[in-house]
């Protein structure tokens, strides 16, 4: 079964094209809203070094570097080529702070020390083969006093599309690929471990908070099966034989069934949000 370090490798691996469904379809439906949410917690003023985390395209990044300003900076790193290639494509708004784009893992961040006023990491932590050695890295990398800002998806039974994609991997590829494509997301759902996880790492005022938006895929049950190709079921799902592709599209568009109306997937994502700080790091 595929583990949630399979996923990592997946996007780590994955091309530039591939990464453009995940660019074009995922990015302004989810990601971008959930983005906002998340800077919107942490209070970003003008002038402040932001790190993002696991930055993909760059959402998290442009967002922030539009919040701190010019007078700011932010650092976005991943381990991923292909998305780093479309985070360094897009153009910045002109009242950005200078981005910087460095590849690199979470467990390595090639950051100084006490550099930065926040760190983000938006929809990585559940990916990353050693959370502890990652946090630890978001935590040197932090000034005393410094704000981190997590998101990671609740269960992906509160995210019905993604749940109805789960079904009809199952129904048609059986549980095995259903639980591996579930394994990666929304893998590390409890909130109570995360809040302890990041409090072991040595951060304050530790707080996690459940939020719910809006998720529509105006194209339909075929324009959510198109999310699978940035999914660590890609490879597997590009071999399929055209019966079982035919098979896997109409089993999308069953189980999406409850969601769809007038040929549009109308539903909700939930994701838990954390912040917490940096104190004293002396002693």
């Amino acid at each position: 079964m595929a583990s949630k370090q399979e996923w990592g490798q997946s996007f780590a691996s994955a091309s530039t094209s591939a990464m453009r469904f995940y660019d074009e379809i995922m990015v302004p439906r989810m990601f971008e809203p959930w983005a906002e949410l998340m800077l919107d917690q942490m209070k970003l003023q003008s002038g402040q070094a932001v790190l993002d985390v696991a930055c993909g395209p760059g959402t998290v990044t442009r967002l922030a570097a539009l919040r701190v300003g010019p007078s700011g900076r932010v650092t976005g790193c991943d381990l991923s080529p292909a998305m780093l290639d479309l985070a360094r494509s897009k153009i910045s708004v002109r009242a950005s702070a200078p981005t910087e784009y460095l590849e690199c893992p979470a467990g390595s961040l090639r950051v100084p020390d006490d550099a930065f006023d926040l760190v983000t990491c938006q929809q990585g932590l559940q990916f990353f083969p050693d959370r502890p050695a990652a946090l630890a890295e978001m935590r040197r990398a932090l000034r005393p006093g410094g704000q981190l800002g997590i998101a990671i998806w609740c269960a992906i039974e509160d995210c019905p599309p993604f749940a109805a994609l789960a079904d009809a991997l199952g129904r048609v590829l059986g549980a095995e690929t259903a639980d591996a494509y579930e394994a990666g997301p929304w893998g590390f759902s409890d909130s109570d471990s995360l809040a302890r996880l990041v409090k072991d790492s040595g951060f304050t005022n530790v707080k996690v908070r459940r939020y719910e938006l809006p998720l529509i895929f105006e194209g339909g049950p075929g324009q959510l099966l198109l999310t699978l190709r940035a999914a660590s079921v890609a490879t597997t799902l590009a071999q399929l034989p055209d019966a079982d592709q035919l098979a896997l599209a109409e089993a999308v568009e069953e189980a999406a069934r409850p969601i769809t109306f007038d040929g549009i997937v109308r539903s909700h994502a939930t994701s838990h949000i954390l912040t917490a700080q940096v104190g004293d790091k002396r002693g």
